[in-house]
């Protein structure tokens, strides 16, 4: 036989807790007993008036009649008065849960921030994700982010948002934050000074300095828009955001150090021939992609072998420092100068015909030419550079290709007399610039 199972319990079937089933009876207990009190009074009151009893208890039935009414009011007071308390507690209760929320709203936000900037590999990056989050972290606040040069250059905007107005760029010195190192707030009709880079500001306003490793790497500016005085929520956060994001601008500069430090050449601060693969593979696939041009400018500095033998390697080191500053003035910043190995440099040029090839490695043969170096106060004697020019597609889409047409174009500019260009091109080489009386250096 089977055994009977008691039936399940269902939710609704589960008791209350305790706490809730006693506060509707504490809430309405005094209530009830002051309308007993009442009832019990005009009983005693009816009985006092009917009965055969003496005077002098009447006189004690109405002090009856005073205290129950008295003590009545007194109940009455108190379910009022604790009423009231409730509707207090239950305010800041509400109070409480809101700033709780919007502190945990802060901190998802604060979160998200740094997750993204963590990752970001460069400073246009970390602009992006900081344009996006600080103006819903700083609410009722506008402001403007700016990032410094160096140690002691200027600072240069960033980012801002809001209805702000700020200045592109200013010195240290105009910022009464960086100068003493720590925040600096300005509030109009007190006695508070703004800094020189805000200009005639009226609403009151805050300067965060940010700081990594002593030094001086950002600054975080915000204005009140919702008030005079900024409020202490905004203060709070702007503080916390000083300090975290000075951790990411030192983190990224310090990236930034070894990026370039890996791709760049140390004497003459151009492109090494590691950045040029890497570069001109991207380039010549967009080229196809777009159908564009890609030109290549190969150069060699003439007879450097004998200069540097009889002038020494430091004036040697100043020829190509010269040189490399020739190329840095004549190039657009979408073109890609690289020290290409020992006197030969290299040009890549997107977007660029062979006609237009020509005419920027003429503007650079003619730079170079008149071009005088000193070493120790002395001119060292004149230099001049040979050119050669190959173009995609015309002499290649390959980049082993393209180097190798150029640099064959280059050692025929230095056979037939250097100082000249010559391209390269599938009939054959076509001198673009003769020498005319100029001295071979």
């Amino acid at each position: 036989m089977a055994a009977v199972r008691p039936p399940a319990r269902t939710p609704s079937a589960v008791p209350a807790p305790v706490g809730r089933r006693r506060l509707p009876l504490l809430a309405f207990a005094p209530c009830a007993l002051a309308t007993l009190s009442v009832i019990s009074a005009l009983v005693g009151a009816d009985s006092l008036a009917n009965w055969p009893i003496a005077i002098d208890s009447t006189g004690y039935g109405r002090a009856a009649l005073a205290g129950s009414a008295l003590t009545s009011v007194l109940l009455v007071i108190l379910c009022l008065a604790q009423r009231a308390s409730r509707s207090t507690a239950e305010a800041a209760l509400r109070g409480t849960l809101a700033l709780q929320s919007d502190r945990l709203e802060e901190i998802l936000a604060m979160s998200k921030l740094m997750g993204l900037l963590q990752v970001c590999h460069s400073l246009t990056e970390a602009n992006h994700v900081i344009r996006g989050v600080l103006p819903r972290l700083l609410r009722g606040a506008a402001g403007a982010f700016y990032v410094s040069r160096g140690t002691e250059g200027p600072l240069d905007l960033q980012v801002s948002w809001g209805c702000v107005s700020p200045a592109q760029s200013f010195a240290q010195e105009d910022c009464w934050a960086l100068r003493r190192g720590r925040p600096h707030t300005f509030e109009p009709g007190r006695s508070s000074v703004p800094c020189q880079h805000l200009g005639d500001v009226e609403r009151p306003c805050l300067c965060a300095p940010l700081v990594a490793d002593g030094h001086t790497v950002a600054l975080l500016h915000i204005q009140s828009t919702v008030g005079e005085t900024l409020s202490a929520d905004a203060q709070r956060i702007a503080a916390i955001l000083a300090e975290q994001l000075s951790l990411v601008v030192g983190n990224l500069r310090l990236q930034e150090t070894l990026r370039s430090g890996s791709e760049r050449d140390p004497l003459t601060d151009l492109y090494n021939r590691r950045h040029l693969e890497i570069s001109l593979q991207r380039e010549l696939a967009r080229a196809q992609r777009h159908g564009h041009a890609v030109s290549l400018v190969m150069l060699d500095v003439d007879h450097f072998k004998d200069f540097n033998d009889t002038h020494g390697h430091d004036a040697g080191d100043a020829v190509l420092r010269e040189v490399a500053q020739v190329l840095k003035r004549h190039t657009r910043a979408e073109d890609i100068a690289c020290r290409y190995g020992g006197e030969e440099f290299l040009l890549v040029l997107p977007s660029c015909t062979p006609d237009d090839a020509y005419a920027k490695a003429e503007a650079i043969r003619e730079a170079i030419a008149q071009r005088r170096v000193f070493m120790h106060g002395s001119a060292l004697p004149r230099i001049t550079a040979s050119l050669g020019i190959a173009s995609c597609p015309l002499d290649g889409e390959r980049m082993e290709d393209l180097i190798s047409c150029a640099d064959a174009a280059l050692y025929q500019a230095k056979a037939s007399g250097r100082n000249r260009i010559i391209a390269n091109s599938p009939p054959g080489d076509i001198v673009l610039f003769e020498q005319k009386g100029r001295v071979v250096g």
